[in-house]
């Protein structure tokens, strides 16, 4: 890119200097798009200061990563993606601007793919497209059409939930905390501990619709860096194509986040302050290993799941021809069945307590075949009765040990109202 005191594009046969970029800069992290996106607003600004004013020919991420997020000297972009999931969304929300309050921009601003140097170029057409008429959608269209209307009325109510969540965690914070009960408590003060740290990692609500819409599974590695999802597959559809866009880059989590969310906060008492909400693209391996973390959803939902699964007897699956999740016993004992599949009636719900990866902390997995599922779990975990259940089966020794647990409960109008232990298994030895 050529220094500051050069010209980097031109418009119209005139020149267009610095300044007149440093005002685009100023146009584009004040637009509407990028007004209520802090981060993404510093990671913009920097590295067109760092273009513009220090005339940088490349920009790391990890620089990035240290002087606009806060990561420390020795922090591993490897394991740490922030940089990388935010400078997607800044790309998008780029393209975004571009095409509707800076239609009428000279000059385009981006940030390449792979790179953190800002790039200027002149708008080659400035001529709006004309607009013309698309015929009558065929039938098959038009019902595949009512589904992106359904995934956008569904989203509006995700985003009701988190609003709804942050406004529930702002009031726990600002509550006074009981004494939890003793059979409540041999578990949670494992995991909520003075001087540690508490993570809540929350379920990616739009995971499960844009796996839908793709018509296959997204693991964690591709989770973390949404800029690689492959969204060709759509290419017929832009419509729906459209949507797993948004998807790919929406912040969303579910009603039962929001309640067990609760639950737990209210569990922690005066420890509350040690928790942290975190969703689940946010969330990053170094946590994994160094603090005590809570895993709210399925691996469906939420990724994370991946890293502990090893130590699971119940495994999740989803079984895409019948929309039906289901938890497989790898190894069954009398009496049990090999898999446990949900129906309209019936959820459950896999419990792990786990060790986190580096032995220092502890790992608590809340994994529902769907949200009905998961939110019983959190139930039962939070209250006397549950934990009393689970003392039945797994015996306190001085501490608690590791151990998977398997929830079955019924399903009336959305909630589960009740919930029975069918299968339980001690993992490892403490």
């Amino acid at each position: 890119m050529a220094s500051s005191g050069q010209t980097s594009v031109s418009s119209g046969g005139r020149a267009v200097g610095p300044e007149e970029r440093r005002e685009l800069v100023q146009r584009v992290v004040t637009s509407r798009g990028f007004e209520k996106s802090a981060r993404m607003r510093d990671l913009l600004t920097y590295v067109c200061n760092r273009a513009l004013e220090d005339n940088a020919a490349d920009i790391h991420e990890h620089e990035i990563g240290c002087a606009v997020f806060g990561r420390s000297e020795d922090y591993d972009t490897g394991e740490d993606n922030i940089v990388r999931v935010n400078a997607s969304q800044v790309r998008k929300k780029l393209e975004a601007y571009f095409a509707s309050e800076g239609a009428s921009e000279p000059v385009v601003l981006e940030l390449p793919k792979g790179k953190y140097v800002p790039l200027f170029r002149e708008r080659l057409d400035m001529e709006v497209p004309p607009v013309v008429a698309e015929p009558p959608a065929p039938p098959v269209l038009a019902a595949r059409s009512r589904v992106v209307y359904a995934l956008a009325a569904l989203s509006a109510l995700l985003m009701i939930a988190c609003v709804w969540m942050a406004a529930i965690i702002w009031r726990a914070r600002a509550a006074v905390g009981t004494a939890p009960d003793p059979a409540v408590n041999a578990l949670w003060s494992q995991l909520i501990r003075k001087g540690e740290r508490t993570d809540i990692v929350l379920t990616d609500s739009s995971l499960g619709l844009l796996q839908d819409l793709l018509g296959r599974p997204i693991g964690l590695s591709e989770y973390l860096q949404p800029e690689t999802w492959r969204l060709d597959s759509l290419a017929a559809r832009p419509d729906l194509q459209m949507v797993a866009r948004l998807a790919a880059h929406r912040h969303y989590t579910s009603l039962a986040n929001v309640n067990i969310t609760r639950r737990i906060q209210t569990v922690a008492g005066a420890g509350q302050d040690q928790l942290t909400a975190v969703f689940a693209r946010d969330f990053n391996i170094r946590q994994m290993k160094s603090d005590n973390v809570v895993l709210i959803g399925s691996r469906r939902a939420n990724p994370w799941v991946e890293l502990v699964e090893s130590q699971l007897n119940f495994r999740f699956g989803y079984d895409a021809a019948a929309s039906q999740s289901f938890f497989e016993n790898r190894q069954p004992r009398a009496g049990e069945l090999a898999a446990y599949r949900n129906d309209p009636a019936v959820s459950y719900c896999d419990i792990a307590f786990l060790p986190n990866l580096s032995n220092t902390g502890n790992v608590l997995v809340i994994s529902g075949t769907e949200m009905e599922g998961t939110e019983a779990g959190g139930e039962f975990l939070t209250t006397a009765r549950g934990m009393e259940m689970l003392h039945h089966y797994v015996k306190l020794d001085g501490r608690l040990p590791y151990f998977e647990v398997l929830l079955k409960s019924s399903k009336i109008g959305g909630a589960a109202p009740g919930f029975e232990v069918i299968a339980t298994r001690l993992v490892g030895a403490r």
